[in-house]
C-alpha cells in the first residue's frame, strides 16, 4: 500500500505503524512511502500514527481487516 502525507507544513511529519506486522514508516510532508507486508492470518489489526503531529494525534488511528482466504 502507498501512504502519502498530504500536509503542506514542513514540520507535519506523520507516521504509520501496523500492529502485528512490525511495519512502521515515517512520512515527511508531501512524501509517499510504500508499505509492503504479507497478511498471514485473518483478523483485525490497528494502525496508528507513530509521530506526534498535532493535538489530534491520538485520533489518527484505524483498522486493517484481513479476511480469510477463500
Amino acid at each position: 500500500m502507498d501512504l502519502t502525507n498530504v500536509e503542506s507544513a514542513e514540520d507535519a511529519t506523520h507516521g504509520f505503524g501496523l500492529a502485528g506486522y512490525k511495519s512502521r514508516r515515517s512520512i515527511d510532508p508531501g512524501s509517499t512511502q510504500r508499505v509492503e507486508f504479507v497478511a498471514k492470518k485473518a483478523g483485525v489489526y490497528p494502525w496508528y500514527c507513530t509521530e506526534f503531529c498535532s493535538a489530534l494525534h491520538m485520533e489518527m488511528t484505524g483498522w486493517l481487516l484481513v479476511e480469510p482466504a477463500k
